[in-house]
């Protein structure tokens, strides 16, 4: 694995290693869908993980729009971001109760070329569990699993 390079004050890191640490525990749970879905050969850039980690902030804090906003612009930021808040969007879908949006975004990111080769049952699972963390964090801050 390359050295990870630390490029300004957005979170944006150059390699994979760096990726978990300091992300939170949310995002270290997508970081693991990345992982199973064998998005490592993307390893040169990481991308905008700064807008990630507030994405899953916002996502905590029932902003949910304003949570796809930043995973908006971690995508089109690039680089292994890009797919990490790909499967981010699917969870905060789901979490918000929008489950065809998050069919739709799950259904865009399995046609890829790149990641085709993925086995979905563990995309799926990987995404659950990102649920299941983030209703934590959100039970921890607020008292309440679920959003209002």
């Amino acid at each position: 694995m390359p050295a990870v390079t630390l490029l300004g004050d957005e979170g944006n890191y150059t390699g994979c290693n760096e990726m978990s640490k300091g992300k939170g525990k949310i995002v270290s749970a997508v970081i693991a869908m990345i992982f199973t879905a064998s998005m490592l050969t993307a390893c040169g850039w990481a991308g905008d993980t700064g807008s990630i980690k507030s994405g899953s902030e916002l996502a905590v804090d029932c902003k949910t729009d304003e949570a796809l906003a930043a995973f908006d612009k971690a995508q089109q930021g690039g680089g292994l971001a890009k797919y990490l808040a790909e499967l981010e969007r699917v969870a905060i879908l789901r979490d918000a109760g929008r489950t065809a949006e998050a069919d739709k975004a799950l259904e865009a990111y399995l046609a890829q070329p790149e990641v085709q080769s993925s086995d979905p049952d563990e995309i799926e699972s990987s995404i659950q569990k990102t649920v299941e963390k983030l209703r934590e964090e959100r039970r921890k801050k607020t008292g309440s699993a679920t959003c209002p």
